[in-house]
């Protein structure tokens, strides 16, 4: 079975190996350049011993004193030791042949050199010419011997320099296709794990492929879809759990509402039934009345249970800003305390897309949840702005669809300020919880804020409390700011 760790080590050993090669080729290239550079070394000293040689000669000729004969007998030695030093050098460069012959010739030269201070007159001329004759000759050879141990140098110079090039080229074409193995065999199959990842994130796909047959990758994508198949039975049970709560948090919710009105009634039906000749009709119809009021009551506690859990509607169109917190106003102003101040001049423009109705009894709801605690002034703005610039410090009052909203580039914050009693510390975590309230006697179903909270979600939004530094309330609300060819502009 292949394997990821197979495959990295196959490659750090490739390219290892190809390293102690080249480095194996440096090494032997080095010692290739020495051995003949020790060999240009013999040759060189050969050669500039001859050429000294034929310098002394003439000095020796020309003065015709001992000091010259005996520089030119100590040049004599010089080329003695050379030819001595690198025969076995010399050998593997010229012919046999030809390494006699100079062995020869320096021979009979110094032979003739020997002779020289015991000559005179004629024997003197001739010995000169003899030294010259033999003397030109072994210039010659040691000339050409050295000018062949250039061109073998040069050459050697070539072959190392191309060994050296090829090596390296070799070496650079194994890293590269080692980093191409790494990359197709081991990067690839995990960047394709990362993009299924996200893909998973999306919801785009249900569980995992296999992008290779490593059992690494292998191993990895069967537990991670072994637990994806856990959590997935987790969460079947939790929604389960969940809907049995919610179930008995709504019975129990209705019960809890619905029992003040149908005591009421019932306490004023017994007393219908108790009644004897001596009540008048006034008392009569006060009992029929509270039936009546106790009976639209529990009819409006319905309404709004209906509404709190009615599936939203695809009515979702393109609202200006101010129209629609507009609209909204003139819903509820006619219900509003006389003396209560609703301002709601600073609103910027911006394309919302809502569902109107659910939308406006967003507004509806915070307007008259202010009024009824105590505001006498309420303000309503609404401002342009981005999620990263505006989002609450405090998350724990915050409600909605986080996630949602920060997909959106830009946001249309809107803010709902009164100067009421504000709300007490340990609500402001509760106060968007089904059933929650904090009013007495039974006056609140606890729905209006569960209701405006589950409206916002819908939208893809979210709404957040707390409480004003110079009193009352503040509910903020984040919804995505629609970007239209006549809005790009002015959002610019």
């Amino acid at each position: 079975m292949n394997s990821l760790r197979g495959k990295i080590l196959a490659s750090y050993g490739v390219s290892k190996l190809a390293l102690i090669i080249f480095v194996a080729i440096v090494i032997g290239d080095l010692h290739y350049l020495k051995t003949h550079i020790v060999e240009g070394e013999v040759v060189n000293e050969l050669y500039v011993a001859s050429e000294k040689i034929r310098r002394d000669e003439k000095n020796l000729f020309l003065y015709n004193d001992s000091y010259h004969l005996e520089e030119l007998q100590l040049q004599l030695e010089l080329a003695n030791k050379a030819l001595d030093k690198g025969g076995r050098v010399l050998s593997a460069i010229i012919e046999p042949g030809e390494l006699q012959q100079i062995e020869a010739g320096l021979k009979d030269y110094e032979g003739y050199v020997s002779q020289y201070p015991d000559a005179y007159g004629p024997g003197l001329m001739a010995l000169q010419n003899l030294i010259q004759l033999k003397g030109n000759q072994l210039s010659k050879l040691t000339q050409n011997l050295n000018e062949r141990q250039r061109v073998i140098m040069t050459e050697t110079i070539k072959v190392a320099t191309r060994t050296l090039m090829i090596a390296s080229l070799t070496v650079i074409l194994l890293g590269f296709g080692s980093a191409m193995f790494m990359v197709r065999r081991v990067c690839r199959p995990v960047a394709q794990l990362e993009k299924q990842l996200d893909q998973l994130a999306q919801g785009n796909i249900q569980s995992l492929n296999l992008p290779s047959d490593d059992k690494e990758i292998e191993s990895f994508v069967f537990h991670f879809n072994a637990m994806l198949e856990q959590l997935r039975e987790q969460q079947t049970r939790l929604r389960r759990h969940e809907r049995a709560a919610a179930m008995g948090v709504l019975v129990s919710g209705v019960a809890h509402e619905l029992n003040n009105p149908l005591s009421n009634i019932s306490t004023s039906v017994q007393l219908l039934m108790e009644d004897d000749a001596a009540t008048t009709e006034d008392l009569h119809q006060q009992w029929l009345s509270h039936i009546d009021g106790e009976t639209e009551r529990a009819r409006r506690i319905v309404k709004r249970l209906l509404d709190a859990v009615r599936q939203p509607t695809e009515q979702m169109k393109l609202y200006s800003a101010p129209k629609l917190i507009q609209s909204a106003a003139l819903l509820i102003h006619r219900q509003l305390p006389p003396d209560l101040m609703l301002d709601i001049e600073d609103i910027e423009e911006g394309m919302l897309l809502v569902d109107r109705e659910r939308m406006q009894q967003v507004f509806v709801n915070l307007i008259k949840n202010a009024a009824n605690a105590g505001a006498r002034n309420i303000w309503i703005t609404a401002q342009k702005t981005t999620w990263k610039e505006s989002r609450p410090v405090n998350v724990d009052t915050l409600a909605g669809d986080m996630t949602g909203i920060t997909q959106y580039e830009h946001v249309m914050l809107i803010r709902v300020d009164d100067d009421g009693s504000g709300i007490d510390a340990d609500h402001l975590p509760h106060i968007f919880d089904p059933f929650y309230t904090t009013k007495s006697g039974g006056e609140g179903t606890g729905l209006g804020l569960y209701l405006v909270e589950e409206i916002i979600n819908e939208h893809r939004g979210c709404i957040a409390v707390e409480n004003r530094e110079e009193g009352g309330a503040r509910f903020s609300i984040w919804l995505p700011l629609e970007t239209t060819p006549e809005t790009e502009e002015e959002i610019a």
